[in-house]
């Protein structure tokens, strides 16, 4: 197959490795990295280039291959929902096997209501738990079960489901009443499985009440993470955590939970953008992307992944593969007349920032460990106004380069 990619990855870094996904109707899934760069890059000191060619030499590999990829034969796994288990109504079952890779296009065969086979399976250890949604939004849920797959055999897992637990919300008397636009994630590890290992999770997300109430109908028993963002307002970080954002942790069993959400306030970041002439400058985008961590392992946007795994078993198209990640609006703002932006709801755990415009862009600067940025750094007050200026350059001036 032939794979077109870019030249630089951005401005004039060259691209050096690159991800593919590969996919079988009888292999494992898979998602290589390649080394695409077979020579050093441009402006490479002297030697560099002595010893890539030295290596060559002795190597006997005048001519750079990239290694090829060669996909597993998958084991089988038949997956079977015990007579009078389950959602009473009948609804189709779905399976998790870990983030993303089971969900791809025809991983599952259903022969039969209440079976589900797949030939894609990976040999080793593999944690699989089945799943049932109803259309009212309640959730059914097995437990998580563990097996050893063996390539071009069949293991064989018949399942029990239960109706999935409550939790009912609360944010602290931090917020004032009524509280605005109020988004509250959650996710839920397997109780005893390490996160790096990617066991079956589940992740979900539901907007608060004005009166600061909010409710998940259906979640399974397991570690549960929230984390909350609503207008002014944060829930609290982790103690002593200065560069990301951590939810906070509950155990949920079979039970449903009632929460208290503890809440602190956000900072509000006003930049002020010119040009090279020192002139203001309008309609240049500015933005931030505080993280959180789910189980100490995956980061991502903090509040951007709304999204609810429910949904996601279900088919879809092509079209909806944007939703792990979506905008948070609360973390960029664009320049008016005066060249001001204004950053509205920002975690104190900011740090930095950068400026995008049609003509400009920001001076580059060396960052920790010797790479350029182009990003600006700031140091925030919570519940305070913070200010903040950058001057920008003509783009294409200094490009950056490797060397």
């Amino acid at each position: 197959a032939h794979v077109p990619y870019p030249k630089y990855v951005f401005e004039r870094i060259e691209t050096g490795t690159i991800i593919c996904s590969f996919s079988h109707p009888d292999f494992v899934p898979d998602r290589p990295e390649r080394v695409m760069a077979t020579a050093p890059p441009a402006g490479a000191p002297w030697r560099m280039w002595f010893d890539e060619l030295w290596g060559r030499v002795q190597h006997k590999a005048l001519i750079a291959h990239v290694d090829p990829v060669v996909l597993q034969k998958g084991a089988t796994l038949k997956l079977s929902l015990r007579p009078g288990s389950g959602a009473p109504s009948g609804v189709p079952l779905y399976a998790q096997l870990s983030v993303g890779r089971d969900q791809e296009t025809n991983f599952w065969l259903r022969p039969e209501p209440g079976v589900m086979v797949t030939h894609r399976l990976a040999p080793g250890l593999q944690t699989v738990r089945a799943v049932q949604v109803e259309t009212n939004g309640t959730v059914w849920f097995s437990d998580v079960k563990s097996l050893t797959a063996v390539s071009g055999q069949t293991n064989e897992l018949v399942v029990d489901l239960q109706r999935g637990v409550a939790v009912h919300g609360q944010l602290d008397g931090t917020v004032p009443r009524p509280v605005r636009n109020g988004r509250v994630v959650a996710h839920v590890w397997p109780s005893g499985l390490r996160p790096q290992d990617s066991p079956p999770q589940w992740h979900a997300w539901t907007t608060n009440r004005e009166d600061g109430s909010f409710d998940f109908v259906s979640l399974p028993p397991g570690d549960l993470e929230i984390v909350v963002l609503c207008d002014g307002f944060v829930s609290t970080n982790t103690p002593g955590a200065s560069s990301m954002h951590y939810p906070q942790k509950h155990r949920l069993g079979t039970n449903d939970l009632a929460v208290m959400i503890g809440m602190e306030p956000t900072a509000r970041l006003e930049v002020m953008v010119t040009d090279d002439k020192g002139k203001p400058l309008k309609g240049a985008h500015v933005g931030t992307w505080p993280n959180v961590q789910y189980g100490a392992w995956a980061a991502t946007i903090l509040a951007g992944d709304r999204y609810n795994m429910a949904e996601l078993l279900v088919p879809r198209t092509a079209t909806d593969f944007g939703y792990w990640s979506k905008p948070v609006s609360d973390f960029e703002g664009t320049t008016d007349g005066s060249g001001v932006a204004v950053l509205a709801n920002l975690p104190k755990e900011v740090k930095e920032f950068n400026v995008e415009h049609d003509q400009f862009i920001l001076p580059a600067a060396v960052a920790v460990g010797g790479q350029k940025r182009r990003e600006a750094t700031v140091s925030l007050k919570a519940g305070q106004t913070n200010h903040a200026s950058v001057a920008l350059e003509p783009k294409g001036r200094s490009a950056i380069a490797h060397y």
